[in-house]
């Protein structure tokens, strides 16, 4: 893809973030983007603010889930959404202010100067990270280190990240990924196990007090627990594939 055809739009998943979506709207409406809202069965109060939102912000677009599904469910409508209506790119984001909106140009630019690549967010955190989400994190990439038989994917659990949706939607289209939190790293690993060149870019990630986290310690760990033993299962069937890929990865830092 030549840098000329780059198309991109935001995707923000939304469930009951009313408080600080607008926030989040109104930055990358000022970086020229278009936005795809998806609401993910959020209550009435959110749903009021995210038709006030649409009517006064241009090229703002909200899609409805009937009831709560998870924020994998919802990312995996508005990417195919994305990709339906002719975008080349989905920069995700999390309507939470979690993420600094200050980067959207860093990654829109890795994602235009290398189009066919997943870029993704390499979080930087204060001290506001709880303790148990950091221990998770580095959890997750020891096992997504096991899955892809490299350290292509330093972290895979930032929801901050751009999309080349002419990949993700071919593999959305044919393979359903887990409908909540354990899709941010599910989707990296397979779209790695299709080829897809990974990109991460450095950016400050906090959980301020009294923040929105949707994240559930006991169900959510267990869903995680459960996509690394499909990820483990599915690595073993490609792995014949996974070496000969490292191996050539190897020969080419030699030369």
């Amino acid at each position: 893809m030549s840098q000329s055809a780059f198309r991109p739009c935001a995707l923000v998943p939304v469930y009951n973030h009313g408080s600080t979506v607008g926030t989040v709207v109104s930055a990358l409406h000022a970086e020229g983007l278009p936005v795809i809202l998806v609401d993910d069965g959020s209550d009435e109060e959110t749903k009021g603010r995210l038709s006030q939102i649409v009517d006064s912000i241009p090229r703002c677009t909200l899609c409805a889930l009937p009831k709560n599904q998870g924020k994998g469910a919802a990312v995996s409508f508005g990417l195919l959404k994305a990709a339906a209506e002719g975008y080349t790119h989905a920069l995700q984001i999390d309507a939470d202010c979690q993420h600094d909106l200050a980067d959207v140009p860093l990654f829109l630019r890795e994602a235009r100067e290398r189009p066919d690549a997943m870029v993704s967010g390499a979080p930087v955190f204060d001290s506001s990270i709880p303790r148990g989400r950091r221990i998770g994190r580095k959890i997750t990439v020891f096992w997504v280190a096991v899955e892809t038989l490299s350290r292509d994917i330093p972290e895979a659990m930032c929801g901050f990240r751009v999309y080349p949706l002419g990949s993700a939607a071919a593999l959305l289209s044919r393979r359903r990924l887990s409908p909540r939190m354990g899709f941010d790293i599910e989707v990296l690993v397979r779209l790695y196990w299709r080829g897809v060149r990974m990109r991460f870019v450095p950016t400050r990630v906090v959980y301020p007090p009294g923040g929105l986290s949707h994240f559930r310690m006991g169900r959510d760990n267990i869903a995680i627990t459960v996509v690394h033993i499909r990820l483990f299962f599915g690595m073993l069937a490609r792995l014949p594939l996974l070496l000969a890929r490292k191996a050539r990865s190897g020969a080419d830092r030699r030369k």
